[in-house]
Formats: C-alpha cells, sequence, structure tokens
C-alpha cells in the first residue's frame, strides 16, 4: 500500500515474529514440528521485536522443570530463528507481498 501510494506512511511500529522452541530428546531445538513439540521435556514459544524486545514468552517443562540456563539457550535459539524471519519479512515487504 506504501508502494502504491494508497498510504502516506509506515503503519509498522516494529516487525514482531514467534518460534516456537524445546529440549527435545536432550538437545534444544529451534521451530519444534508436532512430533517434537508433543514429546518435548520443555516446551516454549517466543514472540520477539526485530528491535531485540521480548513481547511474550510461554514455557512449560513438560516432563521436569527446567534451568535458567537451559531458558536462555532456547531464548537464543529463537533470536537466531526470528531474524531469520524478520529478513524474510522484510524482503516480502520491500518485494511489495
Amino acid at each position: 500500500m506504501l508502494l502504491a501510494g494508497s498510504i502516506s506512511r509506515q503503519p509498522m511500529a516494529d516487525q514482531v515474529a514467534a518460534l516456537s522452541c524445546g529440549i527435545w530428546q536432550g538437545q534444544p531445538v529451534a521451530d519444534l514440528d508436532y512430533a517434537e513439540d508433543s514429546t518435548a521435556e520443555i516446551d516454549a514459544n517466543f514472540i520477539l521485536a526485530a528491535d531485540g524486545g521480548i513481547v511474550e514468552v510461554q514455557a512449560t517443562g513438560e516432563e521436569r522443570p527446567f534451568s535458567r540456563q537451559e531458558l536462555d539457550k532456547l531464548l537464543d535459539l529463537a533470536e537466531a530463528g526470528c531474524a531469520q524471519l524478520f529478513e524474510m519479512q522484510m524482503a516480502a515487504v520491500k518485494a511489495g507481498l
């Protein structure tokens, strides 16, 4: 709409992206599929802003309590995965999709 001239300024304040991460078979995994998610020891969902802010974190110890270190590893995975999503979002916006 911006490129077409329908609006005069960018309406988006910031980009956001969401990613599921978890500890599955003892290993931190990003972008869990259904089979992994349904059997994960720890399941977490992250919604992150492109400026580095955290919009939402939901994490559950499905089979056991988890440590701060494990949560930090999952957040690191989510940040890396969301960075890729932000790049794809911007490419789509620039392409007018």
